[in-house]
C-alpha cells in the first residue's frame, strides 16, 4: 500500500468503524472481470496482511496468479496493479483505463494516466473546476 493509498483510506475510514479491506476480481456487465476493494468480512481460507493498521484480505489463489498487488491511490479512487493486473494499474472503479484511440472505457479517474482519451481529459476539467469553486 502506497502512502496515497494509506491516507485515502484513513479518509475513508474517518467517520466509520475500521474494518477488513478485501481486493477481489469482479464481474461486471458483458461479463467484463475488473479488480475492486471493498469492506468485507474475513474468510478462513483469506491471505490477511496487516499494512498501515489496515487488515487487506485477498484469496490465495488470486494473489498467487496475479501477486503482489499494490495499492494506490490517485486522489479520486484506489488503484491496483500486480502481475497480470490488465491494464497495469487497474482503477479500483472500472479497471479499463484510458486510450488514446478512445477504443477502451474511461471514466475519468485515471488522474495520472499517460494516454488520456477525450472523455477522461472532460471530466478532470470539470472536477478540477468544481474543486477550484470550492
Amino acid at each position: 500500500m502506497t502512502s496515497s493509498a494509506a491516507k485515502a483510506m484513513t479518509e475513508f475510514f474517518q467517520n466509520r468503524e475500521s474494518s477488513p479491506v478485501r481486493i477481489s476480481l469482479l464481474t461486471g456487465g458483458c461479463g467484463i472481470r475488473f479488480f475492486g476493494i471493498s469492506t468485507d468480512a474475513r474468510k478462513q481460507e483469506d491471505q490477511c496482511y496487516q499494512i498501515e493498521g489496515y487488515t487487506i484480505m485477498v484469496d490465495p489463489a488470486l494473489m498467487h496468479e496475479y501477486g503482489p498487488i499494490t495499492i494506490d491511490s490517485d486522489g479520486f479512487a484506489f488503484r491496483l496493479s500486480g502481475s497480470g493486473i490488465v491494464p497495469p494499474n487497474a482503477c479500483g472503479t472500472c479497471a479499463f483505463g484510458c486510450s488514446p484511440t478512445g477504443k477502451m472505457r474511461c471514466n475519468g479517474i485515471c488522474k495520472s494516466c499517460e494516454t488520456p482519451c477525450a472523455k477522461g481529459r472532460r471530466m478532470r476539467a470539470r472536477r478540477k473546476l468544481a474543486a477550484a469553486k470550492m
